[in-house]
């Protein structure tokens, strides 16, 4: 009984994360699809100031600009990832790039990919 347990945190404590990429400034919609179908997402966003006509507005953008972080099994989230017309980013050896950690090393786990 005590193995079980232990299994179960390893699961919940290390999750496979994919990247999707879209076309920019169509993260949130693709967000949206991926929830209602079922799947944990993630976008980071940073708060940006632009002036504009003399006044300064604030835009909330995502600090990786066209990319969403989606939890899941890859079988089962291409088929809405394609029907969005987004893609999953690859590596050179061809595959789709998933990232094995909790949520709060996502990030860092991706810019050491990007190195």
């Amino acid at each position: 009984m005590e193995k079980a347990n232990n299994n179960m945190m390893m699961d919940e404590n290390a999750r496979c994360w994919y990247i999707v990429y879209t076309a920019p400034r169509l993260e949130r919609k693709l967000m949206q699809h991926l929830n209602v179908a079922g799947y944990k997402t993630f976008c980071p966003m940073q708060t940006i100031y632009i002036n504009w006509n003399g006044k300064m507005k604030e835009f909330v953008v995502p600090f990786f600009s066209g990319c969403v972080f989606v939890e899941g099994d890859l079988k089962d989230i291409a088929p809405v990832v394609a029907s969005q017309e987004a893609a999953f980013l690859v590596g050179t050896d061809g595959k789709e790039l998933s990232i094995v950690s909790n949520k709060a090393n996502l990030l860092s786990k991706f810019a050491q990919l990007l190195k």
